[in-house]
C-alpha cells in the first residue's frame, strides 16, 4: 500500500501556481478548488508575501514549516494543519527545507462565519479527518487520470472535511459532537450521488441512506438546483460517457455499462434525447472514427 506522501506526490506541484482547478456545480460547496503537493526539496523558498481571495489549507505530511499570517507566525509539524483566511497577508518561512505538505485553495461564495472563526490557527487532524483527507486526494487523483465525474465528488468530500475541521477546531462546536448528518442537505445529496455516479440512485435509496423523506429530498434539490434529482443524475452520467467517447477507444457498449446504462441502445437514445439529436459517434475523438 502506498504511503500518503507517495499518493500526494502525484498531484500538481505548487511551482506552477495554477494547479488543476475544480469548479463545483452545486451551491453550498467550495468553488475554484485546487489541490497541490509541495516539498521543500524541489521548491525555491522565499519570503514573498501573498494575498489571495481564497482560503488556503495547509497540511503537513512530514517535516516542519513556518507560516506567517498577518502579524502571527506558526510552526507547523507533521500531522498539523492551518487554514489561512481570504485577503490575509501570508508567507512561508525559509527556516526548514526538508518538508512535504499538501495545499488546497478554495472559495466559498457566501463566507461561512464559523470557518472564518477557525482560520489562522493550527491543530492536529484526528484519524477520522485524516481518512477524509486521504479520500479527497484519492478522488482528485482519479479526476487527473481522466475520470472527470470525480471532480464533483472531490469537492463534496472536501466540504465534509471542512465540516469535520469546524467540529474539532471550534470549542463551542466540538462540544456538541457534530456529525456529518449536520451538513447542509444539498451537500449530503450531491456527495452521495457523486460517490455512486456510475449507477442510477433511486429516491427510495437516497431517502433511506440520508434518513430524510422523499418529498423533502425532491423539494430541496429542485429549489436549489432547478432540476429533478433523476434528471441531474442522467446528465452527469451522460457527461461522463461523452468524455469517455472523446478520450478513449472503448466501444459504445463498454461506455454505456461504465456509466450505468443497461444497454448500448439505452445510452444512445439518452444521448440523442439530451444532446439535440446527436449520436455517440459524433462525440468520438481522434482515437476512433
Amino acid at each position: 500500500m502506498r504511503s500518503f506522501s507517495q499518493i500526494c506526490s502525484t498531484l500538481p506541484h505548487t511551482n506552477n501556481f495554477y494547479g488543476t482547478g475544480v469548479s463545483s456545480v452545486p451551491p453550498l460547496m467550495p468553488e475554484r478548488f485546487s489541490l497541490y503537493y509541495h516539498d521543500g526539496g524541489s521548491y525555491a523558498l522565499w519570503d514573498r508575501v501573498f494575498c489571495h481571495e481564497s482560503f488556503i489549507f495547509v497540511y503537513m505530511i512530514s517535516g516542519k514549516r513556518v507560516v506567517h499570517v498577518n502579524d502571527c507566525s506558526y510552526t507547523l509539524e507533521k500531522g498539523e494543519i492551518i487554514l489561512i483566511p481570504p485577503y490575509s497577508r501570508h508567507a512561508f518561512g525559509k527556516q526548514y527545507r526538508q518538508f512535504e505538505s499538501l495545499l488546497a485553495s478554495f472559495v466559498i461564495p457566501e463566507k461561512d462565519r464559523r470557518l472564518l472563526d477557525v482560520s489562522g490557527r493550527t491543530w492536529r487532524l484526528a484519524r477520522r479527518e485524516k481518512g477524509t483527507l486521504r479520500a479527497v486526494v484519492s478522488c482528485f487523483r482519479k479526476w487527473l487520470d481522466g475520470d472527470f465525474a470525480a471532480a464533483e465528488e472531490t469537492v463534496c468530500l472536501f466540504a465534509i472535511l471542512l465540516r469535520q475541521i469546524q467540529s474539532i477546531a471550534a470549542p463551542e462546536l466540538g462540544a456538541r459532537h457534530l456529525s456529518d448528518a449536520e451538513l447542509p442537505l444539498l451537500t449530503r445529496i450531491t456527495a452521495y450521488l457523486a460517490a455512486n455516479r456510475h449507477r442510477h440512485v433511486t429516491l427510495a435509496e437516497l431517502s433511506k441512506e440520508l434518513h430524510v423523506s422523499g418529498s423533502t429530498l425532491r423539494q430541496t434539490f429542485r429549489k436549489k438546483m432547478n432540476v429533478s434529482i433523476g434528471h441531474y443524475q442522467l446528465v452527469r452520467r451522460l457527461r461522463h460517457g461523452i468524455q469517455l467517447l472523446k478520450s478513449t477507444d472503448r466501444s459504445v457498449a463498454e461506455i454505456a455499462e461504465m456509466v450505468g446504462f443497461s444497454s448500448a441502445n439505452g445510452f444512445m437514445l439518452a444521448v440523442k434525447r439530451e444532446c439535440h439529436g446527436a449520436t455517440p459517434k459524433s462525440f468520438r475523438g481522434p482515437f476512433r472514427s
